[in-house]
Parts: structure tokens; C-alpha cells; sequence
């Protein structure tokens, strides 16, 4: 199912919005602090899991398992979901020690390559032509998904979740295409992320972006939304 894969990518993907704008909340000694005032029988794996649900708080539907996964029938504001498996606290463990290990990526580009590395994605450079604040993108591919998200970087004049939708079938490059929203601070819309054939917002007047390695079913969902 890819559990592992996704709590690397997530994990690493916090790491980078943590070192971006530091919080001191989720990591480092005064988290650590906080945490062993309260932890109790709790784990390392459930202290991530509340990690992740309160990002994923933060910037709705960008770091939790139920976009990421396609979990149809879970309620938009939760991460999860009841029947999520989680990790086994042994590999939340090591998980933990890991990441605590590990410097955080040092820019968005940095962050992108960890979530793909976690799912044996390649991400390759593409080109795109420039974004304005009335462009109107579907986009689809691992590599068109980063692209797009770094041409979004720094500009106040742009908004991902109101310009954007994704068609992503896969888990790796739907959460690539989820961390997005948190990566460009999108706080109050939820950016549109679709699987194949699955039906959306009318989407006329969107252009579509298809990176070469968009899945051929990807690809097609996403051209055939913007010429309905």
C-alpha cells in the first residue's frame, strides 16, 4: 500500500516547512519537552500521527493519508480516517530516529525530491510558459506537479488553490501534488486533486500541463476536463 513511502515523504515534507518558518512546535527540544510531559503509554508512531493530523489542520487536505491514498468516504477534515493501518510502533520508532537524524531539505525543490525519492518517482525538469494571476492550469505528471509548484513559489500575486487541479491516480504523486497546498501556505481552499475519471468542478477554460511522466489514463482525464 505504501504506508512506509508516505510517512517518509510526509515526514520530510514537515521537516521543510518546519526549517522554512520555525515553529518550534513540532520538532527540536522544546517539542521534545512537551512531548514527555504528556506522552505516557503513547508512542512515537502517535506522537507522527498527531503531527500529521495537525499539519494537515493547518493546510487542509495537504499532509494527511486520506488524499494521499484516495480514501473516498473519510470527512474532509481528517487526516486519516478509522480504519487507517498507521505504521507498527517498531517502524514508527525508527522512523522517528531517522528523520531526527537527518538535515530538513534546504528549499522547495529540496522537499519535492525527498517526497519523490520516498516513492521512486523521477522528477525531471519540463517546461512551462509563465503564470499569471488568470491562468487556469490542469496539471498532471510528478515532474509538471513540481514545476508548476516552484513557478508558484514567492509569488503573492498567484493563489494554488484557486489555479490549479490535479489529476493523480498514484499515492507518490498525489502526495507530492497535496503537499503543495501546505508548501504555498494555501490555508482556506482545498486545491482540486482528482484520479482518473474521476469527476471534478467544470474545468473549462483550464489549460492543461501533462508532464512526460504522467500516467497515459492521467494525461487523458486531464485534457478531456478542460475540453468539456
Amino acid at each position: 500500500m505504501g504506508v512506509r513511502s508516505y510517512y517518509d515523504a510526509a515526514l520530510s515534507a514537515l521537516r521543510f516547512l518546519e526549517h522554512r518558518a520555525p515553529t518550534e512546535r513540532r520538532f527540536g527540544q522544546d517539542a521534545d519537552l512537551r512531548w514527555s510531559s504528556f506522552e505516557g503509554h503513547l508512542q512515537a508512531v502517535d506522537r507522527i500521527d498527531l503531527l500529521l493530523r495537525d499539519a494537515d489542520a493547518q493546510w487542509p487536505g495537504s499532509m494527511g493519508a486520506r488524499r494521499v491514498f484516495d480514501r473516498r468516504g473519510v470527512a474532509e477534515d481528517d487526516a486519516f480516517g478509522p480504519q487507517w493501518p498507521s505504521l507498527d510502533p517498531v517502524a514508527g520508532a525508527e522512523l522517528w530516529r531517522e528523520v531526527q537524524g537527518q538535515a530538513p531539505p534546504s528549499d522547495l525543490a529540496a522537499a519535492l525530491k525527498r517526497i519523490a525519492d520516498a516513492w521512486k518517482l523521477r522528477v525531471e525538469d519540463v517546461d512551462h510558459q509563465p503564470v499569471s494571476p488568470s491562468t487556469r492550469i490542469v496539471v498532471a505528471g510528478a515532474s509538471a506537479i513540481a514545476k508548476l509548484a516552484q513557478s508558484f513559489e514567492g509569488r503573492t500575486d498567484l493563489d494554488w488553490g484557486d489555479q490549479v487541479a490535479v489529476v493523480a491516480s498514484d499515492p507518490g504523486t498525489r502526495q507530492l501534488a497535496a503537499f503543495c497546498g501546505a508548501a504555498l501556505n494555501v490555508t482556506n481552499t482545498t486545491p482540486i486533486l482528482l484520479a482518473a475519471e474521476q469527476d471534478g468542478p467544470s474545468l473549462a477554460g483550464y489549460e492543461p500541463f501533462i508532464g512526460p511522466d504522467a500516467a497515459p489514463a492521467d494525461a487523458a482525464w486531464a485534457k478531456d476536463l478542460t475540453e468539456r
